[in-house]
């Protein structure tokens, strides 16, 4: 089977001012993505090097920590005390909670590794081009 031609992006589209014409740049690169497994590699590299890190332990042993405390009783309520936990280790300290308890941080080498994983996946799907000089 033959590969599907690839997504032209250039500095244009990816500035356009119509916001119309950037949706559907997204969806069409979503798509791609989707059909050929792309979306589920980044899952799976972003995943390992989470895990890798211990991030994937230090999340688990903090929402059982939620759950077995009673501070939380849904899904719902634990998903807003991650989220609001959650930071990219070097950022400013402003996002943290001053207790001394652990912050969920995202190790840089993980992020990395998420970001390295979607340009190979971009690379696959997208024909990258230079800007046009006006």
């Amino acid at each position: 089977m033959a590969n599907p031609p690839k997504i032209p992006i250039n500095g244009a589209s990816t500035t356009s001012t119509n916001p119309q014409h950037a949706r559907d740049l997204q969806d069409q690169i979503t798509l791609a993505l989707l059909a050929n497994g792309g979306i589920a590699r980044i899952q799976t590299a972003l995943r390992q090097r989470l895990d890798e890190a211990g991030w994937s332990e230090n999340l688990r042993e903090y929402v059982t920590a939620l759950f077995r405390s009673g501070e939380c009783s849904t899904y719902f309520e634990a998903m807003e005390k991650v989220k609001a936990r959650v930071r990219l280790e070097g950022r400013d300290e402003e996002g943290a909670n001053g207790t001394g308890e652990r912050e969920l941080v995202v190790p840089v080498a993980a992020a990395e590794g998420g970001v390295e994983a979607v340009r190979r996946e971009l690379e696959g799907v997208c024909e990258m081009r230079r800007k046009e000089a006006v």
